[in-house]
This record gives structure tokens, C-alpha cells and sequence, in this order.
């Protein structure tokens, strides 16, 4: 299985940041949240994940559900240009959210419109 990852993600549980800079990777089968220090927010097999699109987000965030609990993540949230992040442009969070939900629901994870 290929592996991919999605960097600069901010990852939150509600209102609650966890990773501004965060990574969401898919490889052998498992999705991995990951903070902006690598270090593992939730994992689980992708079968057993359930992605959509979140409310009212314009198509910028995906609802994620790993082990029963709900994280928000937007891929490719900020962008890096030399040592700076900035807000990323939201035509391409947009497409990353996306492919976000294509691999999930390639792998075998189950995605809802809403």
C-alpha cells in the first residue's frame, strides 16, 4: 500500500487546537494523526474511520472519526516560505481536504457527504 502524507495540518478536537502544524499520514492500512512535534495524537486502521467534509468549513476542513472521537483537520492549513508559516491559500487546503478523503475512502475507511 502506498503511504500518504499530509503536512502542515491543523488538527483540533471542537474549539481545542491540538496541532497547528500537525501531519496526517495513511500507511499499511492505518491513519495517523500527528502533532507538529511528530509526536501521535490517534491512530487507528482506516476501516474503522469515518471521514466528511465538516459544516460549514467551505470543503477546507474533514471531519475525522478515530476510536469514537472526532478531530477537525485541514490539510496544508499553513504554509511554509523560508522560515515563516503563513495561512495557507484555501483553494489548495481545499483540494488537499479532498485527496484527504479520496485515500481514506480508497483504503477502506468509510466518507460521508455530510
Amino acid at each position: 500500500m502506498a503511504t500518504h502524507v499530509f503536512e502542515e495540518v491543523h488538527i483540533s478536537k471542537g474549539v481545542r487546537p491540538l496541532a497547528q502544524h500537525g501531519y496526517v499520514a495513511v500507511e499499511d492500512g492505518r491513519l495517523h494523526l500527528l502533532g507538529s512535534d511528530r509526536r501521535l495524537i490517534a491512530s487507528s486502521r482506516v476501516s474503522h474511520v469515518s471521514a466528511s467534509p465538516a459544516r460549514f468549513s467551505g470543503g477546507r476542513t474533514v471531519a475525522v472519526r478515530v476510536n469514537g472521537t472526532r478531530y477537525n483537520v485541514s490539510p496544508r492549513w499553513g504554509e511554509r516560505a523560508g522560515h515563516l508559516v503563513r495561512p495557507g491559500r484555501p483553494e489548495r487546503v481545499e483540494r488537499a481536504s479532498e485527496e484527504l478523503l479520496r485515500v481514506v475512502e480508497r483504503e477502506g475507511g468509510t466518507v460521508a457527504d455530510h
